[in-house]
């Protein structure tokens, strides 16, 4: 499997972006336990991204009938185990729902417009 250091790179930039315009305004003017749901939510959404990176880059030199099942089916899971994060980290640990979910769903949209840059920047070059 190649890696593509350049969207790992585009990644790293807009974790630290994350972290320098949310986390830190956020550590100074809100309590420790939004701040703690946001984090934990960050890091279940970098590693949900990084699953799909690793789905993208197994299927993409495939037939398209085998990328297609890579991708639904790293979907699937994938969803199933941001479900069973979610559940988890609000049922055993009480972090704060709110403020857990509404992040969950603004990381949910960064990473999907990651994803779908890096599926452009490969269909591109494929081309």
């Amino acid at each position: 499997m190649k890696i593509d250091w350049a969207f790992l790179k585009l990644v790293g930039f807009c974790v630290l972006g994350v972290v320098v315009l949310v986390v830190l305004p956020l550590s100074l003017y809100s309590s420790k336990e939004i701040v703690r749901s946001v984090v934990a939510s960050g890091v279940a959404s970098l590693v949900h991204l990084l699953l799909g990176y690793a789905c993208i880059e197994a299927g993409f030199d495939r037939s398209n009938t085998t990328f297609l099942k890579i991708i639904l089916g790293g979907t699937f899971v994938r969803m199933a185990l941001l479900v069973a994060v979610v559940f988890t980290l609000i049922r055993v640990y009480e972090f704060n729902a709110v403020s857990l979910l509404v992040s969950f769903l603004l990381f949910f949209v960064l990473n999907l417009v990651l994803e779908i840059h890096l599926l452009q920047k490969k269909v591109s070059l494929k081309r």
